[in-house]
């Protein structure tokens, strides 16, 4: 049996894998939320925070082919594309215009056919054109595969496309780290070892960069714990990880979904528990955790931050990954304000290195 006491208890004394997954199992999801919460409260207070971002992908050509990805589209197909630097920094100057956004949030698919030349080219078109806007790209699996198909180690792919204007690195490409899990989701991208070893490598380069987790899918909740445990190894290790962000799985389009290996989403108290355990786990090592409404929808923002989480990811507009895969939520300024009143916190926006801007109104 699980306690309040119990939780409150492990908090303080230092929480291990072992005490977690009997949290998982054991433990009411308001139990876990509301220790989680008040953990948060003490970290961060009555505030949460988002930046206001434009999404654009350089391309949709993938190799690897994800059975949870419905994004990608092999060479040749009708709707495959890539941008290029001008139709990016277009984007860019149209979203700054219309929008005011601080960040580019830039990635894409595993393309064999573009070089590193091709990325330094779209990093100097956008700081030429917005040296004030910070470019947030590609994943630890992009630089993997770019660095494999280059012929470069991973630290000088970094270092190059840092001089090229890149400000931080993408926390995309964990999914779940565990082989067992990996082979099924992600069979052709890289291990998990190598995701932790580019994140150091980001770090110590000068790159800060985000952290993510896909669950709510295959995986068992020892690889939940598994996951976060690592990250916060991680931290430990270069405190260059600014935001962790666990991604609910959206299945509808995925050959994930189409082959009955995800039978749907995963289901909320699930979410909750997901968050709240997170917190428990990071505690301040990283003192924002986010909800990201892109996936779990906005129904559920207010009560995954009184769970733990305390930042809104982003504005993300033109996000496609995930609204390939069926979601089809969208959102402004004002009303993440509101939905973060709603949890009894103000909501801030911020830059990409949580550096605070300006109060968001929810009028």
């Amino acid at each position: 049996m699980c306690t309040i006491d119990d939780l409150r208890n492990a908090v303080t004394n230092g929480i291990t894998k072992t005490d977690v997954e009997e949290f998982m199992r054991e433990c009411d999801f308001k139990d876990l939320a509301r220790v989680a919460n008040e953990l948060t409260w003490k970290i961060t207070g009555d505030t949460a925070t988002v930046v206001n971002n434009v999404v654009i992908n350089y391309s949709n050509i993938c190799v690897a082919q994800c059975p949870i990805c419905a994004f990608y589209r092999p060479k040749g197909h009708p709707e495959a594309y890539v941008r290029t630097p001008e139709e990016i920094t277009k984007g860019v100057l149209e979203a700054k215009a219309h929008f005011g956004v601080t960040e580019l949030h830039i990635n894409g698919g595993f393309n064999p056919d573009l070089g590193i030349e091709y990325f330094e080219n779209v990093f100097r078109s956008v700081k030429r054109a917005a040296p004030d806007v910070t470019i947030k790209g590609p994943t630890a699996a992009e630089i993997d595969f770019y660095a494999r198909v280059w012929r470069m180690n991973t630290r000088e792919v970094l270092t190059r496309l840092r001089e090229a204007g890149l400000d931080a690195l993408s926390g995309g490409g964990a999914e779940i780290l565990n082989e067992e899990v990996r082979r099924v989701i992600t069979p052709y991208k890289f291990n998990a070892e190598t995701w932790l070893r580019i994140q150091e490598e980001a770090h110590r380069v000068g790159l800060m960069s985000n952290a993510t987790m896909l669950y709510g899918h295959i995986e068992k909740p020892s690889h939940i714990v598994e996951h976060v445990f690592a990250i916060k190894e991680v931290q430990e290790k270069t405190h260059g990880i600014l935001l962790f962000i666990p991604i609910k799985f959206v299945p509808w389009n995925t050959k994930l979904y189409k082959d009955g290996l995800v039978k749907g989403p995963a289901s909320t108290e699930y979410d909750i528990k997901v968050i709240a355990i997170s917190r428990l786990i990071l505690g301040d090592s990283i003192k924002r955790i986010g909800a990201y409404w892109i996936s779990t929808g906005k129904r559920l923002i207010s009560t995954l931050l009184m769970a733990g989480a305390n930042d809104l990811v982003g504005t993300m507009i033109n996000e496609q990954v995930l609204r390939q895969a069926g979601s089809r939520e969208s959102v402004m300024l004002n009303e993440l304000a509101h939905i973060a009143r709603e949890a009894g916190l103000r909501l801030f926006l911020r830059d990409t290195f949580h550096r605070i801007i300006t109060e968001v109104s929810s009028a």
